[in-house]
């Protein structure tokens, strides 16, 4: 069955339809957050007048742009809440058709808002995103097809915005997916020419960490703050870090949070402002995780079950995960603002700690 079969399936209240993986996860994101699956108002904000992304990203853009200046396609640059801060088009009468459906700068394409689309989903997801037509949550975007590559920070690993092509459905080929991840490389490669030299200095730390630790690291100086995926989901505070680490010598230990602690390892012993990697410890036997004071026993049973399954440190992260669920009352979007993480990755963790129906 075709595409549009499908999503009118889908809309129709059916959660098994033969789509492909990446689009369904997407929808049932889209569902989650109430979306009108057939029109809705696109959100506006203030675009910023400059930022390093938009600095860097821009003069690839156009180089691409003069490659595509006899086709009919639109290139556009979001940051990272998919805020549209920048876009091209080959003609006019495409930007009118455009500017009718609001793909303007200003607009706002996080997929919490709008639903399935390049920009969000590719910032949902964190990887590259082809929305052909009926892929698309919201009816009245059938007729577009568009490409999205997020683009991450050279040093951090972290989203930092998204860059975008756009076609008619007809003319939607195979040269989109190559394309838009040829951008976002390309832009990542310009961030990282501006990187500053004691920038590199603390993510080469930050690597050898990784490489001698299997602990959740940190690395941290005045202006820079690195987490790995799991250290992310303890929601420390770069500054107030900082503010505790930047003269305590290696080997010092710190208490973090209440079952979180830290043992410090200095970029250079004899430069404070060169930055420290933190080596963190979860006591995830003590956490204390809100519950019915009477679980059936099955549950507790299936729970145990799984423990036996996962590292000490995935039992870590399974508890803060399923914490923050339980604080928000099951609201899948308030739990991944709470653990600041995007929903796609939320909905990740969920599915691999079985607590998508938590």
């Amino acid at each position: 069955m075709s595409t549009l079969t499908q999503w009118e399936a889908f809309q129709s209240g059916s959660d098994s339809v033969d789509v492909g993986h990446d689009v369904l996860t997407s929808w049932r994101r889209s569902k989650w957050s109430g979306i009108n699956p057939h029109d809705i108002a696109i959100p506006r904000a203030d675009v910023p007048d400059d930022s390093p992304f938009h600095r860097a990203a821009t003069p690839v853009l156009l180089r691409m742009a003069e490659t595509l200046s006899d086709s009919n396609t639109s290139l556009a640059l979001a940051d990272r809440r998919g805020n549209v801060l920048w876009r091209w088009t080959s003609d006019r009468q495409l930007g009118n058709d455009l500017d009718d459906v609001d793909m303007v700068p200003g607009a706002i394409f996080d997929e919490a808002r709008v639903g399935t689309n390049g920009i969000g989903t590719a910032l949902e997801s964190g990887k590259l995103a082809v929305v052909i037509g009926s892929d698309h949550y919201v009816g009245s975007f059938h007729r577009w097809a568009c490409a999205a590559a997020p683009v991450r920070h050279p040093l951090t690993g972290k989203v930092v915005g998204v860059v975008n092509l756009t076609c008619r459905v007809s003319e939607a080929n195979q040269f989109f997916r190559w394309a838009a991840q040829a951008m976002a490389d390309d832009v990542s490669g310009a961030l990282r020419a501006d990187v500053a030299t004691k920038e590199r200095q603390l993510y080469d730390a930050y690597l050898a960490g990784r490489r001698h630790s299997s602990a959740p690291l940190v690395a941290v100086d005045e202006r820079t703050y690195i987490a790995d995926e799991i250290s992310s989901n303890f929601g420390l505070d770069h500054r107030t870090i900082w503010r505790r680490v930047r003269t305590l010598p290696s080997g010092s230990r710190i208490d973090l949070a209440t079952t979180v602690s830290a043992t410090v390892i200095r970029v250079d012993e004899h430069d404070p402002s060169a930055g420290a990697v933190l080596e963190i410890a979860v006591e995830y036997d003590t956490l204390s995780i809100p519950s019915p004071p009477a679980a059936p026993l099955s549950d507790l049973l299936s729970e145990n079950l799984l423990h036996r399954h996962l590292s000490p440190l995935e039992v870590a992260e399974y508890e803060v995960v399923k914490a923050a669920m339980t604080a928000a009352a099951g609201n899948k979007t308030a739990a991944a603002a709470q653990l600041e993480i995007s929903r796609g990755t939320l909905y990740q963790k969920l599915d691999k700690y079985r607590l998508l129906d938590h």
